[in-house]
């Protein structure tokens, strides 16, 4: 029997929408849609941690996961391109959402 990761399909599901984006990326927006497309970043973190180790996150996954969410954002934005997450309250917002075009895509394509 052939097993695929959850980091994988998460993976590949992102890779549909941007062939660019990291796996760490895939893993925050796969928790994401299955935490009804927002919620507080450590409960997304934590989500990814216990996908990936069956524990909570580490201080060092933690910080690792801000920046690749940061990273994203930045970057999409410096190309004038849309991010597919974001802090829906705000740059100070500990709140991470999908954005209503990358929930809905994603979504569609979970289908």
């Amino acid at each position: 029997m052939n097993v695929v990761r959850n980091e994988d399909m998460a993976a590949a599901r992102l890779a549909r929408l941007s062939p660019d984006l990291d796996a760490r990326m895939a893993e925050i927006v796969d928790a994401l849609l299955a935490l009804a497309g927002a919620a507080h970043r450590d409960a997304v973190i934590d989500r990814v941690a216990r996908q990936r180790t069956g524990q909570a996150a580490s201080p060092g996954l933690k910080a690792e996961l801000i920046t690749a969410f940061d990273v994203h954002c930045q970057a999409l934005r410096a190309r004038g391109l849309a991010p597919l997450v974001h802090r829906p309250f705000g740059d100070r917002s500990l709140r991470w959402a999908l954005t209503p075009e990358a929930d809905d895509y994603l979504r569609r394509a979970v289908r």
